[in-house]
């Protein structure tokens, strides 16, 4: 039986290797990684147990990691069948400070029945000062949404209350995640941290009716953790409500920007202005829901219509709203032309350590699994060893300054040869559109009647 006891203890390893992979994370995967509400994290040494939205799989646990500014060495707390693997993973996982929690869906009446030393040693993390980390809803959601919270958390909170006798001083710090695109690299993150609260108002309740405390408690921080982000209720519409938000989101940011009344967070330069578009779009199509029910109706038949459209014709929502020039696909093509070389460098020298993993992702059922697959896998195994194994090729046939500057130039290159794959992408997608509007396309010309339709009625 692996033992959890110390899993709390500072450990050098896991800091050396966290640095590394906090530049990776932070520097590279992501474009922009905007941080609100840093002064409403309590210092390192006070007991918190943050708690956050889950939808991004493994991408979710490294944001909460790397955010904290003073580097401390937060304990995870993860659903328990992962650890059943085998037992490398199993301590593989406890190195990365995790503790495993079983659902009854999890393993057997034993393994269930271990969730209680697990509660207990997460309580006893926060009596020693410790950063407890946890996804209420036990699970990533597959969109922009919330599941319900599940009785683990309160029943670890009131647990670390109840081994004080109620005199911990620990406060419950919510947190919500948004991503401005969950598959891709290059990406931009939000995280925004709310007020801690405590929770000391549920304690007589707790100890008359345990059970209900749970779920007041869990109210109370479900409720905390879904004001600060995007909400869609409507699950039956969620394809067309993702596909409104699309449609609408620069405009709604434009509006807000441009009056003065307004307050700056609405830059449209920084991914905080999407999470408020898509927020006040999820309110809005609400409203309309609730009272206008043909006009609702009438604007999930045209944003499904929409989709299917774009699909079709193989375009993205951004190049209806903003049609390129001929002279645009021009000057988009010669700087295409000119930077060849140096893509073709980067491309040659990453092509294994950039592609490999997604030989992992492509029969993956569950698509939000991708990017958690392409950041580890490539960040942990693949861009070390084929730098290393670049590294001893080029010493053999040169000498080690021009090996290392090789390697260098390759990692250098590596961001900058995705990116210009995915400018290659937009041009030729650019070449296609401006192709469908020469041609007078009927279904072209019926995606732009239905997304001003979109716009007008929302």
């Amino acid at each position: 039986m692996i033992s959890f006891d110390h899993i709390n203890d500072y450990d050098r390893l896991y800091q050396f290797l966290n640095n590394y992979f906090r530049w990776m994370h932070n520097k590279v995967y992501y474009k922009e990684i905007q941080v609100i509400g840093k002064e409403n994290l309590p210092p390192k040494g006070y007991p918190i147990f943050a708690i956050s939205n889950h939808h991004n799989a493994v991408m979710d646990p490294l944001a909460m990691l790397y955010m904290y500014p003073d580097h401390r060495q937060p304990v995870f707390i993860a659903r328990g069948d992962i650890f059943k693997k085998n037992d490398f993973i199993a301590k593989l996982l406890r190195f990365l400070k995790i503790l495993p929690t079983f659902r009854t869906r999890d393993g057997d009446r034993e393994d269930v029945k271990s969730d209680l030393s697990t509660f207990d040693l997460a309580a006893r993390i926060l009596n020693e000062g410790g950063t407890l980390t946890m996804f209420p809803e036990a699970g990533h959601q597959q969109g922009k949404y919330f599941a319900t919270f599940k009785k683990g958390f309160p029943r670890i909170a009131f647990r670390a209350a109840e081994l004080s006798e109620y005199q911990l001083d620990f406060k419950i710090v919510p947190m919500y995640i948004y991503y401005t695109e969950y598959f891709n690299m290059g990406a931009k993150q939000v995280i925004i941290i709310g007020e801690p609260f405590a929770f000391s108002e549920f304690y007589e309740l707790y100890k008359a009716e345990p059970n209900n405390a749970y779920l007041a408690l869990n109210a109370k921080a479900r409720e905390a953790v879904r004001s600060m982000g995007v909400d869609v209720t409507d699950h039956e519409h969620y394809a067309q409500h993702d596909m409104v938000m699309t449609v609408c989101r620069t405009r709604t940011i434009a509006r807000h920007f441009q009056n003065p009344t307004d307050t700056p967070d609405w830059n449209p330069k920084h991914p905080l202005s999407a999470l408020l578009a898509d927020k006040e779009l999820v309110e809005v199509l609400d409203g309309i829901r609730e009272n206008e029910p043909p006009r609702f109706a009438q604007l999930m038949e045209d944003a499904a219509e929409y989709r299917r459209g774009l699909e079709q014709l193989n375009l993205r929502d951004w190049e209806i709203e903003k049609p390129v020039t001929a002279g645009q696909v021009l000057l988009r093509g010669l700087l295409l032309l000119v930077s060849l070389p140096l893509f073709l460098f980067g491309f040659i020298n990453n092509f294994i350590p950039f592609n490999t993993s997604r030989l992992l992702t492509r029969k993956l059922e569950d698509r939000f699994f991708s990017s958690s697959i392409h950041f580890v896998f490539s960040s942990v195994i693949m861009f070390p060893l084929c730098y290393i194994a670049l590294y001893i090729i080029v010493l053999c046939l040169t000498n080690w300054w021009i090996a290392l500057l090789y390697v260098l130039l390759s990692a250098l290159l590596m961001p900058f040869q995705y990116r210009w794959k995915r400018a290659l992408i937009k041009f030729v997608s650019a070449c296609r559109f401006r192709h469908y509007q020469r041609s007078g396309n009927p279904t072209l010309a019926r995606l732009k009647e239905l997304r001003a339709r979109i716009l007008s009625i929302v």
